[in-house]
């Protein structure tokens, strides 16, 4: 009877139950890039070549772009430092991920946010950005 108690509170507490790996930004930003002329390679992390399209989780704050009613938004940047640290240090394309989420999501920020989503690495995005997490959904706050 315990037992049974157990797996049903456990398959109650939280959405992220199955929602995929943990993402790292230490992974994500240890990137290397070779330049040849007007072309550049970027070498990806192992552990990030093998989440490219798989469900993964992310913990960071949001960058809002443009806020959809004034409150909320649908595509953003996720970063892994929060945008309001005057002492945290700027980084490239490989520190952030454009994030297009399924539903609003509050654009909150000075609350860091745990999403689940479908990682893309893209390197010759047009916009610059190294990652993409499509379809995400907010499951908690780390």
């Amino acid at each position: 009877m315990m037992r049974a108690f157990f797996l049903l509170l456990c398959l109650l507490a939280g959405p992220a139950w199955g929602a995929g790996p943990e993402l790292s930004w230490d992974d994500m930003r240890n990137i290397t890039t070779h330049g040849n002329g007007d072309q550049q390679t970027i070498d990806f992390a192992a552990p990030l070549k093998a989440l490219n399209g798989k469900p993964v989780t992310i913990a960071g704050w949001i960058t809002p772009i443009n806020l959809g009613d004034g409150t909320t938004v649908t595509s953003f940047l996720l970063t892994g430092t929060p945008g309001t640290c005057p002492f945290c240090f700027g980084y490239g394309p490989e520190s952030f991920m454009l994030v297009s989420a399924a539903d609003p999501v509050p654009a909150d920020v000075t609350v860091q946010l745990l999403l689940s989503g479908r990682f893309e690495i893209s390197p010759n995005d047009p916009t610059g950005f190294y990652y993409r997490l499509r379809d995400a959904h907010v499951i908690g706050h780390p």
